[in-house]
């Protein structure tokens, strides 16, 4: 759609946000390319400045990232500054750099903060650009999917250590797709109920040598009761008879290289949920961000200001990092980014 020439005013800028219910949009991100400086404007100081898509589509000038799948629509929310009437915003026209890849199903806005949608035609990525009378006003950034689904088994591995965990299959289904859905990744959950395994005279979540020797006993244990673990990944509770071990979660072969997922307790079955979201993120190849040694998941501003502790302050609930209390983590450590998403092993 070309810029119109008979626009007799426009917006000085354009933005976007994230809409307020999750079920309109896929993976919104406004972190990869937060402005550096708190407080600044995205696109423009002042307002009159000229603006333009840079190269670099992780610059930090504040321009959105949005995932949507193919032959799917997700929504964003479209806003403006400065000669923001209803007249002004009605000249404005907008522009695909890869149509191909995705383009607006919006053809026109009549005022600020309203839905502003976007399709997904093939896997890649492309930029949304605003343009009135010529000139540019804003712009997003799409990152475009097939839509994929992936198999896994769940179980409570039960031992003379270890009793059955409490968790809901359609409860804990629905968490990992809420927070998957950015990834335009699709889990279904196959309950295999209790798997029982003879132990040692310890139990298993001490060691990760413990843990791969756990690991190689349940496929043979469930094949033996007759509940067969087939699919691609495992989910399984590890939940300790006694006192809580202190371990939450692991992947016993290391990110990228096991199959299974373990959650080591159950005393918050909404942050049980949370740890084994994370740890299906491992099984996928998705690192802590302070293991993310080799810089593609994160951009390496937002490494630099990485602590210890596994937090990056502008990111501070990433889905792989470890802030907060696990009480906490249910509801809040459920963001991910553009490069998790381009990451994440899809198959």
């Amino acid at each position: 759609m070309p810029p119109s020439p008979a626009a007799t005013c426009c917006p000085q800028v354009s933005t976007f946000a994230k809409p307020a219910t999750q079920t309109v949009y896929f993976g919104y991100d406004d972190t990869t390319n937060q402005v550096a400086n708190a407080g600044a404007d995205e696109y423009w100081i002042p307002p009159t400045k000229a603006k333009s898509i840079p190269g670099n589509k992780e610059k930090r000038d504040g321009a959105a990232w949005v995932s949507v799948g193919k032959n799917e629509e997700t929504e964003v929310r479209i806003a403006f500054a400065g000669h923001s009437g209803a007249a002004c915003i009605g000249n404005v026209t907008f522009k695909s750099d890869n149509a191909a890849v995705a383009d607006v199903n919006t053809s026109s806005v009549s005022g600020s903060n309203v839905p502003f949608k976007i399709k997904g035609k093939s896997a890649g990525e492309c930029s949304i650009e605003v343009l009135c009378n010529g000139n540019t006003l804003g712009y997003i950034h799409v990152w475009c999917a097939s839509p994929a689904s992936i198999d896994i088994d769940v179980a409570s591995v039960v031992t003379a250590h270890s009793r059955s965990a409490s968790y809901v299959l359609a409860d804990l289904e629905s968490y990992i797709n809420n927070v998957y859905r950015d990834f335009r990744l699709t889990v279904n959950l196959k309950d295999k109920g209790d798997i029982a395994v003879k132990d040692p005279a310890s139990s298993y979540d001490s060691s990760r040598t413990n843990n791969i020797a756990l690991d190689a006993l349940v496929v043979p244990a469930a094949a033996k009761a007759k509940k067969p673990m087939t699919s691609p990944y495992r989910l399984l509770f590890y939940v300790s008879s006694g006192s809580h071990s202190g371990v939450l979660g692991r992947v016993p072969g290391g990110v990228g290289t096991g199959r299974s997922g373990y959650s080591f307790f159950d005393h918050d079955t909404n942050g049980a949920y949370n740890t084994m979201a994370h740890e299906l993120g491992h099984c996928l190849d998705l690192s802590h961000p302070l293991h993310d040694t080799d810089g593609d998941e994160f951009p390496a501003w937002q490494r630099a200001t990485l602590g210890g502790s596994n937090v990056i302050p502008a990111d501070e609930w990433n889905l792989m990092g470890y802030k907060g209390p696990v009480s906490q983590r249910g509801a809040n450590r459920i963001e991910v980014r553009y490069r998790q998403w381009k990451k994440v092993r899809r198959s």
